[in-house]
């Protein structure tokens, strides 16, 4: 899994920011972004917390302990009329195993409909 100054260097190019850009906005030197990309030091807590938010991403993914780098806040935003991504993925997880089969093939074929209903849109103009 990826490193903390790997991560945090891959999620400052894909803003376009240089490690100048990223100082000023984090009130720190360039080369202290540079220490940090290049694993020399890590950021103390508080400034972990707030590189992450800036970023939209959990410190646990800044950290390399999750391969995902969705916003914690996902979890707890409505998702469906008044239910949580959360409170969904609680209730998949306690399917049972031809359920949660029946249930992938079913988001497939949602997935797979809409994709070729927007295609099909275009083609129409």
């Amino acid at each position: 899994m990826a490193q903390f100054g790997e991560i945090l260097a891959e999620l400052r190019q894909d803003r376009g920011l240089t490690q100048r850009d990223l100082a000023k906005l984090f009130f720190v030197t360039p080369g202290t972004i540079s220490n940090y990309e290049k694993g020399r030091h890590l950021p103390d807590a508080e400034r972990l917390i707030k590189i992450a938010d800036y970023f939209s991403v959990t410190t646990d993914y800044l950290l390399g302990r999750s391969s995902t780098n969705l916003s914690a806040d996902v979890f707890s935003a409505p998702l469906l009329d008044d239910m949580t991504a959360g409170e969904m993925i609680q209730l998949v997880q306690a399917l049972s195993s031809d359920r949660k089969k029946a249930l992938r093939l079913l988001l497939r074929d949602l997935h797979f409909s809409t994709v070729v209903g927007q295609y099909n849109h275009k083609e129409a103009k």
